[in-house]
Order: C-alpha cells, then sequence, then structure tokens
C-alpha cells in the first residue's frame, strides 16, 4: 500500500461515519489497546528519524561529502508521512469521540485524546526541522507547505459534518474554513454511498495525492496495522464500504 492511498482510507471512513458511530458492536479493549501501542511505536519511530536528521544538520560541515542528502530526504519522507497520515488520524480521532458522544459515554477518549496530541507534537517537531535545516531548498520546502495546506482542507471537508453534528470543531484545522465546508454541504441530501458529492469528492482526492514522487513510497508497517485496525472496526459485512474499496484499499482490511 502506498502512502496517498492513506487519504482514500480517510475519506472512506468519513464517508461512512455513521456505520461506525451507530453499530451496536462495541470496540473491543484488545483494539484500543493495539491502537495505542502501534500509535506509539510509529510515534517514536519518527522521533528518533527525526532526532537523527536533526543532529546530522548540525555536522554539516564534516558531513558535507558523506551523506547529508541521505539525512536531507529522510527529514522530507518523514515529514510527509507526517502530514499524510495526520488526515486519517484526525478522522479516526473525530470518529472515536462521536462515537462516544453518541452514546453517551467516554470509553475511547482518553486514548484518542493522547494520540491526537501526540501526532500534533511530532508534526510540528517535523516542519521545525525542514524549516531549520538549510540542507533543504526552498522548492522542496514550497513543496511540503502545498502538501500542509493541501492536507488541511481535505481533512477539514471530510470532517466538518462530524464535527458540526457533535460539536468537535477543535479538531478542525481552520473552524471557520471548516464551518464553510459544512453550510456548503448543509443544504444537500442525506449523502448515500453512492452519491454524487462523495464521488466527487474520493475523485477529487485521489487528484490532489497521486501516487508520485515521495506519495509513492510504500508504508511502514505499523501503518498498514493501523489502517487494518481502523478499517476492522467497521461493521464487517457492510455493502457500502465494499462499493468504495477499490483494490489497493481493500487489501489493508483482511486480518
Amino acid at each position: 500500500m502506498k502512502l496517498a492511498y492513506l487519504t482514500e482510507v480517510a475519506a472512506i471512513m468519513a464517508a461512512h461515519s455513521q456505520l461506525f458511530i451507530e453499530q451496536s458492536e462495541e470496540i473491543s479493549a484488545e483494539a484500543l489497546g493495539d491502537y495505542y501501542i502501534h500509535s506509539r511505536n510509529r510515534f517514536n519511530r519518527w522521533m528518533r528519524d527525526l532526532d537523527g536528521s536533526e543532529n546530522t544538520a548540525t555536522h554539516r560541515d564534516s558531513l558535507r561529502l558523506a551523506g547529508p542528502a541521505r539525512f536531507q530526504s529522510m527529514a522530507i519522507a518523514v515529514t510527509q508521512q507526517v502530514l499524510i497520515n495526520d488526515m486519517v488520524a484526525r478522522i479516526w480521532t473525530l470518529l472515536l469521540l462521536a462515537r462516544d458522544a453518541n452514546n453517551g459515554i467516554d470509553r475511547t477518549q482518553p486514548v484518542a485524546r493522547n494520540i491526537y496530541l501526540g501526532h500534533l507534537s511530532v508534526r510540528h517537531k517535523a516542519l521545525r526541522v525542514l524549516l531549520t535545516d538549510d540542507r533543504v531548498s526552498p522548492d522542496q520546502l514550497m513543496a511540503i507547505d502545498k502538501l500542509r495546506k493541501s492536507i488541511e482542507r481535505w481533512t477539514d471537508l471530510l470532517g466538518c459534518s462530524l464535527m458540526r453534528q457533535f460539536n468537535l470543531w477543535e479538531y478542525a484545522f481552520d473552524k471557520e474554513r471548516a464551518t464553510e465546508f459544512f453550510r456548503d454541504r448543509a443544504d444537500q441530501p442525506a449523502a448515500s454511498h453512492q452519491s454524487r458529492s462523495w464521488v466527487l469528492i474520493l475523485a477529487g482526492l485521489r487528484h490532489s495525492f497521486q501516487d508520485t514522487d515521495g506519495l509513492s513510497a510504500s508504508i511502514h508497517e505499523d501503518d498498514r496495522r493501523l489502517v487494518r485496525l481502523m478499517l476492522n472496526s467497521f461493521p464487517e459485512s457492510a455493502p457500502e464500504m465494499k462499493f468504495w474499496m477499490g483494490p489497493r484499499v481493500h487489501a489493508a482490511r483482511p486480518c
């Protein structure tokens, strides 16, 4: 599974949010524990890679002929991973909190909130490392900034309905923008899994995040495990999910 395809996972989960929120079966304690463990493992991996890249930047003179490009590309690659996963992480966090709110409980909120804050911290560090590393070219910084802005807009679009329904605006990148997205969609009839609006959203998402350059890289094993856990938390036999899942996403779901 390629990094770009994670954006489709986020869209599929957002499109079928009511299936997740209203299902009768509880998310198991084991699944929540696995979510925490895999997320922390990934957090630690990202932080190690960023620390390594940051430390080598302080010795760039001695490394000028031996390896700076490798560390530079690692910092960019990690930042791309963090930004793309930001979309998935925020949509999943919204789903967990919305399910708790819908059921009048506080079961998943502590774990969801903890992982969300951890992701924010590594995101901030990744962007800071790139901004302070003079080995990263202006063109590369512009490309990362373009990716960041695109991720933020798409995430606010995908999550705006849940933010409005359950008053979760604090999880928007830009509350005003997310509110506008919701207003634009509020007049539309309830969207089914085959609705034109969601089909257009998926098409637009695929166009915005094509599997080229850094986004063509294969995801790490902890990403794969997290995607599998999230998708398997939806109703197992939902025809709506099967309709949307192309081969490149469907392959991630089986246990």
